[in-house]
């Protein structure tokens, strides 16, 4: 009777720790690599998002399906050589509307995004800190926060959660500060237009 292939901890370069179990798509890749004296395998996020059905990828497919969903008109909004010499206060002014319009549309969805991540994180914080005090087993605590949050569906999936929003994050951080640079840009050319003498 043959043994049953055992669940493999695991951690990234980036200390997040997680089990891979049998029928997970990364089971074989993982099950390959060399293991460390305490049984841990150790590998880089960036060899694991290459996986094929690893949830990196799934994850990385909201964070720009919610990017996407926020349809900043970036076309209408940057500004070219073209528009700098020739476009109109008048048309300067109505760009710089809608330049201002994404900047509230990202920092309202950073803010919401922010309070959720926060909210998932205190709990899962919580719950995974109760389950630590009550076990006596001499793993580490990183091994122990791993093995509770994979074994429990729930606290995977809020984990995942928690990692998908601060990705978002990120990729909001980088839009607003791109629409603040054409913003600024759009505004000296407004600025300039406005000092032209008047033919």
């Amino acid at each position: 009777m043959s043994k049953e292939p055992s669940p493999i901890l695991v951690q990234d370069d980036k200390d997040d720790g997680w089990v891979v179990y049998p029928g997970d798509n990364a089971y074989k890749y993982v099950a390959a690599l060399p293991r460390g004296d305490n049984g841990v395998v150790h590998v880089e996020s960036s060899v694991l998002a290459t996986v094929q059905g690893w949830w990196y990828t799934k994850a990385q497919e909201r964070v720009e399906e919610a990017i996407e969903d926020l349809a900043i008109p970036w076309a209408e909004l940057e500004m070219d050589e073209g528009a700098a010499i020739e476009e109109e206060a008048s048309a300067l002014s109505e760009r710089l509307t809608r330049i201002s319009s994404s900047i509230v549309k990202v920092g309202r969805e950073k803010s919401r995004v922010d309070s959720q991540v926060h909210l998932a994180k205190s709990a899962l914080d919580h719950v995974v800190q109760r389950r630590i005090s009550q076990d006596e087993s001499k793993m580490t605590v990183a091994a122990k926060t791993a093995a509770f949050i994979s074994a429990d569906k729930r606290l995977r999936n809020a984990k995942i959660e928690i990692m998908e929003g601060e990705a978002l994050k990120r990729r909001l951080d980088g839009i607003g500060d791109a629409l603040d640079i054409i913003w600024k840009t759009t505004s000296r050319v407004l600025s300039v237009r406005q000092s032209e003498p008047i033919e």
